[in-house]
Formats: C-alpha cells, sequence, structure tokens
C-alpha cells in the first residue's frame, strides 16, 4: 500500500471550505510546478488526465487515484477508500491544481478538465535524473566532429583527401540519425517508467 502524507495541506484547506476556481488565467512558473508534482496524488492526478478524453469525471478521477494508492485494481475500490480520495482531492489538490492553471475544476458538473498549460508539468513528470543525459551537449559535440571533418576535408588532410565529399555527408547523416533515434528510444524509456509507476490494473 503506497502511503502519502497529505495532513497539513488537507487540514490548512478544510477550515476555509473555498470551492476550486474553473477556469485561471495564471500561467504556471517553474516554482509553481515543482511545488504541485511534489505530491504524489497530484502527480497521479496530472498522470491520469493526461491519459484520458477530456473532461473526465470526478469519480473517475477518484476511483483510479484510490486504486492507485491502495494498490489494487479500481472494480476492488472500497467506498471508504473513495471517500477519503475524494475529500482529500477536494479540498486540497484540485483547488492547487486549478490555482496555478493546470486543470480547470467545475464543481458544478464535476469534471476536471488539463489546460494547455499541462503540457510543461508532463515534461517535469517524465523526467528522471537518475536517467539523465546531457543531450545538448552531445549534439554540440557531434556537431564539432562534423565541422572538424569537413575541415579535415577541405585542407585536403588524409585520409579526408581520399573520401567523396557524399561518403562525408551520409557519414555526418548516419551520426545524427543513430544519435536521435537513441533519443527517442530515452524518452520512450522514461514514458514506461511514468507508466510502470502510476498504471492501475482494470
Amino acid at each position: 500500500m503506497k502511503v502519502t502524507d497529505d495532513t497539513a495541506e488537507f487540514v490548512s484547506n478544510v477550515a476555509s471550505r473555498a470551492e476550486a476556481p474553473t477556469l485561471s488565467d495564471v500561467q504556471p512558473t517553474r516554482d509553481d510546478i515543482f511545488e504541485m508534482l511534489s505530491n504524489e496524488r497530484r502527480r497521479c492526478v496530472l498522470y491520469y488526465l493526461q491519459r484520458q478524453p477530456s473532461p473526465a469525471g470526478m469519480r473517475s478521477v477518484v476511483e483510479y487515484v484510490a486504486a492507485w494508492q491502495n494498490d489494487k485494481p479500481i472494480e476492488a475500490v472500497t467506498s471508504r477508500e473513495r471517500t477519503r480520495v475524494y475529500s482529500a482531492l477536494h479540498q486540497t489538490h484540485l483547488p492547487k491544481l486549478a490555482s496555478v492553471g493546470l486543470i480547470e475544476y467545475d464543481t458544478d458538473r464535476n469534471e476536471i478538465r488539463l489546460r494547455d498549460d499541462a503540457e510543461y508539468a508532463r515534461l517535469y513528470l517524465e523526467y528522471d535524473p537518475g536517467n539523465d543525459i546531457d543531450w545538448s551537449s552531445l549534439y554540440l559535440g557531434f556537431s564539432a566532429l562534423g565541422a572538424a571533418f569537413a575541415g579535415a576535408y577541405t585542407a585536403g588532410f588524409p585520409p579526408f583527401g581520399t573520401v567523396g565529399p557524399g561518403a562525408l555527408v551520409w557519414g555526418l547523416v548516419g551520426l545524427f540519425a543513430v544519435s536521435a533515434a537513441a533519443h527517442a528510444v530515452h524518452n520512450r524509456r522514461n514514458r514506461q517508467a511514468l507508466d510502470d509507476l502510476f498504471e492501475v490494473e482494470r
């Protein structure tokens, strides 16, 4: 069973009993996104919403988060578990996500809709520092290598003087193609790691 520590946030928000705004005109800052993603339930909500048709019903969001938190299929979630998650989402987490412009929370229709700015949160969700590669430095290094090869070919340094321009061009294209493919595989693995963390048995 996964355990989250929402007590302080929940208690501080129960006193106000304020309903979440249905629309926020603010754009989330980097600090806002870090704060929103610092809580596991909010990360799970964003993960679920990013993979569902918009808008999503409150009940489906609650059931998904409860199933994930209790490590069980959605059909096995109890009424008590749903109620506990609903209270935390309605009183704390959804208002917070709406206040920074990541979602729209319609309390009248009990619907939640991702806003376009949630794309920034997705990038941070899929980022894994332990599996990170400095791709900008890698591509910069390849560019410098390509410039060195082109300079050596122009000056006629061996063995570049005996290599045709077509072979040089295709060699550089192949180098960048391989690195781009590796980048795509790396991103796919990061997304798969996120799925492994938040996926729930149906």
